[in-house]
């Protein structure tokens, strides 16, 4: 493990002391009165949280954490949030603080009960469902992304071969171009830079790579409210399921919080619905609707 990985353990040891280290379920997190929140600012589409480096004291903003606070609200007035900032790849370490994505184990985080739920919009996909179960909020498409100078040459997917790509390890987006140079692009694969989502879509912007892909929903957010010189090329893959991951065994917890997703996605004027206007221009709602005309 690096040295940095080993000073976040010591932090999160810290923060989560030993003798709570056990998973926890619904009736636990009742009898404790605190529901455990694993978040990830792995873009400001999902959060953001200051100062840089922060573990357990941070400034967290943004739909994500908004949204995690509407449901811990739906729980009841004795119970309260708890959040700790991870790393995006934390949320599949083992206990040896490694993602290994062909094996199954539950992630050290939720297994230790450190963590109760990750509501990071993780994609489902096959090396995750070994690992934990991931309650849908919404649908969305992988949008490859490109600088509007390069549009012209990057039209679909076939022009990827050959071309740099920079992507978050162990997103979904780095699987999706790991399994096409396994595949289609193996006689002309894509140069995988990786770097944080941020750094991907700056090196696009610089020219310093040809392509990033992000989710619909953090496209929306980053061709319109940050990077003026990026815009969406074209979506890639079948439409993904989005949500918020938690241990397979937490099937009580996971229950309440689908109730809690189709009761709000119902509700057009619904806490959630009104945080993805806020942050969006749009309901959740509207955007599902997006979603499914992309794929006609």
């Amino acid at each position: 493990m690096k040295s940095s990985s080993v000073v976040l353990a010591v932090l999160i040891l810290a923060f989560f002391p030993i003798s709570a280290a056990q998973a926890r379920s619904l009736e636990e997190i009742n009898r404790t009165g605190e529901i455990r929140i694993g978040i990830s600012p792995i873009h400001p589409s999902v959060c953001r949280a200051a100062p840089q480096g922060c573990r357990t004291d941070c400034q967290i903003t943004g739909p994500a954490y908004e949204i995690a606070l509407a449901f811990a609200a739906t729980l009841g007035p004795n119970i309260k949030p708890r959040f700790l900032r991870i790393d995006w790849d934390e949320q599949f370490f083992n206990k040896d603080g490694k993602t290994i994505r062909e094996d199954a184990y539950t992630p050290e985080l939720l297994g230790s009960g450190r963590v109760d739920l990750y509501p990071n919009n993780l994609s489902v996909n096959e090396w995750r469902r070994k690992k934990m179960d991931i309650v849908t909020l919404f649908p969305s498409r992988r949008m490859v992304i490109v600088n509007r100078s390069r549009k012209e040459a990057i039209k679909m997917p076939s022009d990827l071969a050959g071309k740099v790509a920079a992507t978050e390890k162990d997103t979904s987006y780095h699987t999706w171009l790991q399994e096409q140079n396994q595949g289609a692009f193996a006689s002309h694969p894509i140069v995988i830079r990786l770097m944080g989502t941020d750094e991907c879509l700056k090196a696009v912007e610089k020219g310093e790579v040809d392509f990033t892909m992000i989710d619909s929903d953090a496209a929306i957010w980053a061709v319109r409210q940050e990077y003026k010189n990026l815009d969406m090329a074209f979506p890639v893959g079948t439409t993904d399921e989005n949500g918020w991951g938690l241990r397979k065994q937490d099937k009580d917890l996971q229950e309440t919080v689908r109730r809690f997703f189709r009761e709000q996605r119902a509700d057009d004027q619904s806490a959630l619905n009104l945080i993805w206007r806020k942050y969006y221009g749009m309901s959740l709602t509207q955007f599902i609707r997006l979603v499914g005309a992309m794929m006609e």
